[in-house]
């Protein structure tokens, strides 16, 4: 069982489950083949620090009174796996599957098997740390058929952008295959002239509601639209942990105005910065 999170995952999961009530209620009379994915589903629950127990995204998706076509959950973990595996059993009746690899590896692979011209889908990927590519991002856009929701790690990529630029080539690394590119070392960071010392040149880093919407302009590079409601997920010291972005691959501007209209319902009652 998954031990983590506090009022920020309840947040996350209320606005998931708000979205793909809506979504199966609105391509409910259409004809297209309708697929849910988890890209890091757990073990089906989350366990909090006093013992309290929910329901993580995959029970959830599957209790749902509107059921999708087709679901495919992606674990790594070989632990959360064998338990979700037990929980996938209860439900006979759905059309399942559930793979135990590397989200990055799991989902082209899913996504090239499925007729795109006659299917839409709902993508939750809600990782652990940095473990989504950006070029996995790309790949699903290309489908131009997916409504994602993603939970960025917003508090682990921060804290790799040290104030000083002074950044590890490991960690470089990182923020490379999580952002795309180096356009990150341009973009967020400025020479301090009045920290230059003995013809030294000094770097400070922009603030972190900038971090937050460079990070938002990054995946407008490859998503035809990109709420602007994103939220910002915080912990009990009112620290940003992560941003919850609404990601639609779809091209067609007909598609944004309806996710426009139901975002700002669904968003209503949470906090935005």
């Amino acid at each position: 069982m998954n031990k983590f999170g506090g009022e920020w995952t309840k947040q996350k999961l209320n606005v998931l489950e708000d979205y793909l009530n809506f979504y199966m209620t609105a391509l409910k009379n259409r004809k297209f083949k309708k697929i849910y994915i988890d890209c890091f589903a757990g073990s089906g629950e989350i366990e909090f620090s006093d013992s309290s127990k929910i329901n993580g995204s995959t029970i959830m998706a599957l209790n749902l009174e509107n059921k999708f076509d087709e679901y495919h959950f992606i674990e790594k973990n070989k632990k959360n796996f064998q338990q979700l595996k037990k929980i996938v059993d209860c439900y006979p009746e759905l059309n399942i599957h559930i793979y135990n690899e590397d989200c990055n590896v799991a989902l082209p692979k899913i996504i090239s098997k499925i007729n795109w011209q006659f299917s839409r889908g709902v993508l939750f990927i809600d990782p652990y740390a940095t473990q989504l590519d950006f070029n996995t991002l790309e790949k699903i856009s290309c489908t131009k058929a997916f409504d994602v929701w993603y939970l960025f790690p917003f508090h682990a990529i921060n804290r790799m952008l040290k104030k000083d630029k002074n950044i590890s080539g490991d960690w470089k690394n990182v923020l490379n295959r999580c952002l795309g590119d180096d356009s990150w070392e341009e973009k967020l960071y400025f020479e301090n002239t009045q920290l230059n010392i003995f013809d030294c040149t000094e770097f400070e880093k922009v603030s972190p509601r900038d971090v937050q919407q460079f990070i938002y302009k990054k995946m407008k590079e490859i998503f035809p639209y990109v709420s602007e409601n994103y939220l910002v997920l915080k912990n009990s010291r009112n620290s940003p942990l992560f941003l919850l972005l609404l990601l639609i691959s779809n091209d067609n501007p007909k598609t944004w105005a309806l996710v426009k209209r139901v975002e700002r319902y669904i968003l209503k009652d949470k906090s935005m910065v």
